[in-house]
């Protein structure tokens, strides 16, 4: 059987490469990390048929001539948008499954803490200040009850529904298509929403605006493409709640934070959470940084000690079921854009 050889810019260890190398013998597995395509020895370079990595790492992807498939590391693909690897045959497969979990609990940490008023909470404490009129500066609705809009409904967004719905809360949700598709990706057992099943109502895009006045919380979890660029934009806020807190932890493309820092100077919304922005790191001179009612992080939502244990897994699959000339796992689709 012909040889096929793999090269992975990411830091497996050497049980996580074994377990590759138990899919076949006939596969000849090498690692570089942190190492762009461009700079990976030319004789090698010539060689590899699967390339695994993310980022810069990758972008020069066509560099390899002989490549065949690209496993990224990452679940957004929006770097390789504009590279020559776009547009070429070379099939591309994501990591969309291995975050659920982190995420979702990194969605609800949010909706918690603005429900509790945490940063209040932090602000009093590092005063040593006992408040006074504690009822009243700390009252607020349970979460039972209250209605969580989830833009876009892919792996993280069904394990959120998943884990609300346990604590009583509505779930509507948006779409491309406003239909209840099955999670056909990577899926942790017991995890998830396999049917699409806990939505009360699933909108397509199309009519974002009809959900977003029923939410309390809106999480956006869309992928970054042309279509979603800017989707919560200055329309958007408008229909909102005053009441409401907008959470984004997809890509920063997709929130207007022009729109959304006159929409919490003009408090047309309650607060809003953000992983992820426009320009990252986030520069010193935002406006979003002196919002209080604002928590801001690093880009971290999708962090957890099991990322590369569950990704080892995942590339094993797959390249199980390339070598049997399977469908693969979480392969992007140029047409939609992931």
């Amino acid at each position: 059987m012909t040889q096929i050889t793999i090269l992975s810019s990411i830091n497996f260890t050497e049980a996580q490469l074994n377990k590759l190398r138990a899919v076949s013998d006939t596969v000849e597995v090498h690692q570089l990390p942190d190492t762009p395509v461009a700079e990976i020895p030319e004789a090698l370079r010539n060689r590899i048929n699967i390339l695994y990595g993310w980022g810069k790492f990758v972008v020069e992807a066509h560099l390899c001539p002989k490549l065949d498939w690209l496993q990224t590391h990452s679940a957004g693909i929006d770097y390789l948008l504009d590279t020559p690897l776009w547009p070429s045959q070379v099939k591309i497969s994501t990591m969309n499954g291995i975050h659920a979990i982190p995420m979702a609990e990194f969605a609800l940490t949010m909706m918690l803490a603005f429900r509790w008023k945490l940063p209040t909470i932090r602000r009093f404490q590092q005063r040593a200040e006992w408040v006074t009129e504690r009822w009243e500066t700390f009252a607020g609705p349970e979460l039972r009850g209250l209605t969580l809009g989830i833009i876009g409904y892919g792996a993280i967004a069904r394990e959120l529904a998943r884990q609300v719905t346990a604590l009583g809360v509505r779930v509507l949700a948006v779409n491309r298509s406003g239909q209840r598709q099955p999670d056909r990706g990577f899926r942790e057992p017991g995890t998830g929403d396999p049917q699409a099943m806990l939505p009360e109502t699933i909108y397509p895009s199309s009519q974002l605006l009809t959900m977003l006045p029923q939410c309390d919380y809106v999480v956006v979890l869309a992928p970054s493409t042309t279509d979603t660029y800017h989707l919560i934009n200055a329309a958007a806020l408008e229909t909102m709640k005053p009441t409401a807190v907008l959470i984004n932890l997809a890509r920063g493309a997709l929130v207007d934070e022009a729109a959304l820092v006159n929409a919490l100077r003009q408090q047309q919304i309650a607060g809003a959470a953000l992983d992820v922005f426009e320009e990252e790191p986030l520069p010193a001179d935002s406006p979003l940084w002196q919002f209080e009612n604002v928590i801001l992080s690093p880009h971290v939502s999708g962090f957890t000690p099991h990322y590369d244990e569950r990704a080892s897994d995942l590339f094993v699959e797959n390249l199980r079921r390339y070598l049997n000339e399977e469908p693969l796992l979480n392969l992007v689709e140029r047409s939609r854009g992931y």
